[in-house]
């Protein structure tokens, strides 16, 4: 055994000795280590070629229906056959039977399916990672686009990684036959359902590539068509012209522009024209959000560089009014973020109305003379923005208005236009006007003021019975998704003030239905004025009901004071002014003027009840004289001055804007009265 040992041991010393030997005398040369790496790359080519051209393709399409479902997220197979032809110039692919599958939320199985497909490419640009696709024809796809109200697609991908944008390599030839295409976006309450297809058409100009569309759009017709020059022509360094004529129900877009780098769809310019009859339908081509107006026309340059958007030079009309500027929509984020300036040299002041009525005409605006047609102001939860507007003068003919200035600001679904300024003659409307559209029913929040308006700029006749100015306050709150609904919910106050001014005294009389005086100073044509010392209405909303509560019109001969109700409900007034004089009257009549009917169209009337019973009282005692008849007619004249500072004081302290020096002089016109 020791001898065996021995044998070994002095075996595998002998092999040491010869492997290092061998390592001594080993030399590492580059020729042959190129070679033989050639050697097993040229094999394992050959084999590979040899693989693929003996390859049965439909074997494969399991595994790359597998591949592709894992890195889309979603299901996708090949049902049909799958032809691949590797060994020429220009490898073809043919696939039949290609299923895309939806997430499980949608509810629907198939997000888009092809019947048939080719595709080529070339090879040697390929193989140094250039793909130009010569021919890509689809014949008889199906396509599913879905959005839920929480904002999830059916075509964004369900792996990380996959955020980067898609952009098409370039194809030369572009058929899609009898294609059908089915949009559900819940967000922007749109539904599309038509055909496309596209083809190459020889024309006067040569081939030209076409591209259709035909289908409904929300109930309404659509009808699309893009053009631009054939593209095996293109050349990827220069921009590709297009033209482009879409009819979306009555709305109508043209555009006519180049694709900056051809293929690349997120880089374009363009000169784009818009018409319609009201700027609120161009949401559904667009999904911005624009206020319901009359028709409209504008044009100016439309670009996109990625996510961001511009519309510049913007010039055309809406309704009777000029509009001009820009707008900026950036979509990288979850919500489109709007931005602009827009402005009018002249704003017809009609055409305000339709941003109450959604763009509706007055036709079909209902009974109502605050419109009870539903606002989009779901669509507030789908934007945010900032723009500026501005109009020079303003053309109305029945205000006195020469400007208007607001900044509109949406964020989060709350509507704001703050600062809103109307400018007058004299004077100005200014305030803010708030739509929270958070909740399903949004409240809508109005403070305005009216400072230094002059009541004669609103009397169009030469001959101005009466003069001053006006001050007022109002702050409401309402809900509802109308201008009707939110007037008929609406809580809050409203004050009016009139510091000083002039009545004609003719109309005093009438006001506290002064008989002799009032017939006397009529007929011989008297034009003198009395003072009006104040006049102060405030009314308390709730629920919708205007109730009046201090309600005075207090002038030199005579103070009127005033009850009753506005009911936005039903828009109907019910007032009643009870004139009472503070001089002695002899002949004088006990009959409050009314106010009653419609708000749109008010009745001016007077309540006969106290006359009648003042007529009994004055035919029973003429029973006991001619004379003592007169009685019942005669009025001692016992009114008292208004107390105008407390009355002041009260309304400012209500908000309304009156001047600390309306009410020192009121009160020292109190003062004086007093003391005589």
């Amino acid at each position: 055994m020791a001898m065996d040992h021995r044998i070994e041991k002095i075996r595998w010393a002998s092999l040491r000795e010869r492997a290092l030997a061998d390592f001594r005398d080993f030399h590492f040369h580059w020729g042959g280590f190129w070679r033989w790496t050639g050697i097993v790359i040229g094999a394992f080519l050959i084999a590979a070629l040899i693989t693929l051209y003996f390859l049965d393709w439909n074997q494969m399409r399991g595994p790359i229906g597998r591949y592709v479902s894992a890195h889309t997220g979603r299901q996708v197979r090949i049902d049909g056959d799958l032809k691949v032809d590797l060994f020429r110039l220009q490898p073809h692919i043919s696939v039949n039977g290609v299923f895309i599958g939806n997430p499980a939320w949608v509810g629907r199985p198939q997000a888009a399916r092809l019947d048939h497909a080719d595709i080529e490419f070339r090879l040697f640009p390929a193989l140094i990672g250039n793909l130009i696709l010569p021919l890509v024809r689809i014949d008889h796809p199906e396509i599913l686009l879905v959005r839920d109200a929480d904002f999830r697609t059916n075509w964004d991908s369900q792996t990380k990684g996959s955020a980067a944008k898609w952009k098409s390599p370039p194809i030369q030839r572009f058929l899609v036959n009898d294609g059908k295409v089915e949009i559900d976006d819940a967000v922007r309450k749109l539904k599309f359902l038509g055909t496309v297809s596209s083809q190459e058409q020889a024309g006067q100009s040569g081939a030209a590539f076409l591209l259709d569309g035909d289908g409904t759009l929300n109930g309404n017709k659509f009808l699309a068509n893009v053009h631009g020059g054939p593209l095996i022509h293109v050349d990827q360094s220069k921009p590709y012209d297009f033209h482009a004529d879409i009819h979306a129900g009555q709305t109508h877009a043209v555009i006519d522009g180049a694709i900056d780098h051809p293929f690349h769809l997120d880089r374009f310019h363009a000169r784009a024209e818009f018409s319609g009859p009201s700027l609120a339908d161009l949401y559904f081509l667009t999904g911005v959000v624009l206020p319901g107006t009359r028709p409209y026309r504008i044009a100016g340059a439309l670009q996109r560089n990625g996510d961001f958007y511009s519309f510049t030079g913007i010039s055309g009309a809406v309704g009777h009014s000029d509009l001009r500027g820009y707008l900026t929509v950036d979509v990288a984020g979850k919500l489109p973020d709007l931005r602009g300036q827009l402005s009018s040299r002249v704003l017809d002041f009609n055409d305000l109305g339709a941003l109450f009525r959604g763009g509706k005409t007055a036709a079909v605006q209902g009974a109502w003379l605050m419109p009870d047609i539903p606002l989009h102001t779901e669509r507030l939860r789908q934007v945010n923005g900032e723009v500026d507007y501005s109009a020079d003068s303003i053309a109305s003919r029945d205000f006195p208005l020469r400007g208007l200035a607001t900044h509109i600001s949406v964020q989060n679904g709350v509507l704001a236009l703050k600062p809103l300024a109307f400018s007058f003659t004299q004077g100005k409307l200014s305030g803010a006007i708030t739509i929270n559209a958070q909740k399903s029913v949004p409240v809508t929040g109005i403070d305005a003021r009216i400072t230094d308006i002059h009541i004669d700029h609103f009397i169009k006749s030469a001959d101005k019975p009466v003069s001053g100015v006006v001050e007022a306050r109002a702050k409401l709150s309402g809900s509802g998704n109308s201008p009707h609904k939110v007037a008929a919910s609406a809580d809050g106050t409203v004050t009016l003030v009139i510091p000083s001014g002039e009545i004609r005294r003719s109309l005093a009389a009438w006001m506290g239905v002064n008989v002799l005086d009032a017939l006397g100073l009529t007929l011989s044509g008297d034009r003198s004025s009395t003072q009006i010392r104040c006049a102060v209405a405030d009314f308390s909303a709730r629920n919708g009901n205007f109730q009046a509560g201090r309600f005075v019109f207090d002038t030199e001969p005579v103070r009127v004071d005033g009850q009753g109700s506005i009911d936005m409900k039903t828009e109907s007034v019910n007032l009643s002014l009870q004139g009472k004089p503070k001089n002695f009257q002899l002949v004088r009549l006990k009959a409050p003027i009314t106010v009653t009917g419609k708000l749109e169209s008010p009745q001016l009337g007077v309540n006969a009840q106290p006359a009648v019973a003042q007529g009994a009282l004055g035919v029973g005692l003429g029973l006991l004289s001619p004379l003592a008849s007169l009685l019942a007619f005669i009025d001692p004249g016992l009114a008292k001055d208004a107390n105008c500072a407390a009355a002041l004081s009260d309304a400012k302290a209500q908000g309304a804007p009156v001047k600390a020096s309306a009410v020192n002089r009121a009160a020292a016109n109190d003062t004086a009265k007093a003391k005589k």
